[in-house]
């Protein structure tokens, strides 16, 4: 069940009653985030409930950047929108339905002469995207954070309360935990920080999304007191040979964190448009 409830948290979906949720609802979005190519510049353009995820992850795939994402908690209905199914709400008027983040649409703009941006210019364009969206409408208010080594998170920084005022967030991947150093596999070492992580700030994260090939047969040893739970993963991920970044989503409906690992992509495109993505080593 903990596996199960993880998995559904990370994919956008959410543990409830089936017929609690609306089937037509992805429609109203786009599948994936666009970026477009212009003479001196580039723009991203996404429809999500987690609009600047999504621009995150196209941007990710189309210049292989390593960018981690962390929701803070959203709570109020200022911050979500209620999504249960007319129908169930109707056969059940007292349950509790289902709400998403009440994100939409998002587009924004990058100077951009060459579409192989180089890394340098990497924080450069993501502080423009932050900025773009924090001004946006759109739910939540974001940073950037430079963890070092060419990767970079997204990281939520403020909600709004019940009263429609901004109120500061700090990530809970901030907070300070003590793991026994011990080897282990990268399975259990990033098991170990999440436990560690949910018992110090008594918070649901769950496991979300492996990649547990990778994850199993490599032994890492990390462990540390009082150490900021990011660190220990960007550690862990440090020592494991395949690229990986992480999602961070919080699930008000059962106040919980699902953490998901996913293999570095960078999509190409054939003569044909055909797109794929190839893993990056």
């Amino acid at each position: 069940m903990r596996f199960l409830l993880a998995v559904v948290l990370a994919t956008g979906f959410y543990l409830a009653d089936s017929g609690a949720q609306t089937q037509d609802r992805v429609p109203r979005y786009m599948e994936r985030a666009e970026v477009n190519h212009l003479a001196d510049s580039a723009t991203v353009s996404a429809s999500d409930s987690r609009p600047l995820a999504q621009a995150v992850t196209a941007l990710s795939e189309e210049y292989a950047w390593t960018i981690d994402f962390e929701d803070p908690p959203f709570y109020s209905k200022y911050d979500l929108v209620d999504d249960t199914a007319p129908e169930w709400r109707a056969a059940h008027p007292n349950a509790q339905g289902v709400t998403v983040i009440s994100g939409g649409a998002f587009q924004t703009r990058f100077p951009e002469t060459d579409a192989r941006l180089s890394a340098g210019q990497e924080e450069y364009v993501l502080d423009i995207i932050v900025s773009d969206y924090n001004k946006s409408g759109n739910p939540g208010r974001f940073s950037l954070i430079n963890e070092g080594n060419g990767r970079f998170a997204v990281v939520g920084s403020h909600v709004r309360d019940d009263s429609g005022q901004e109120q500061a967030m700090p990530s809970i991947l901030d907070t300070a935990i003590t793991v026994p150093t011990e080897t282990r596999d990268g399975l259990q070492t990033i098991s170990a920080i999440l436990k560690a992580l949910a018992t110090k700030s008594q918070t649901r994260v769950e496991l979300g999304l492996m990649p547990w090939n990778a994850l199993v047969r490599t032994e890492v040893t990390v462990g540390g007191q009082n150490i900021p739970a990011r660190a220990l993963l960007l550690q862990t991920l440090s020592l494991i040979k395949t690229a990986l970044y992480w999602r961070l989503y919080y699930d008000n409906d059962v106040k919980t964190y699902a953490f998901s690992l996913l293999p570095l992509r960078k999509a190409t495109n054939d003569a044909s448009g055909k797109r794929t993505l190839d893993f990056v080593r």
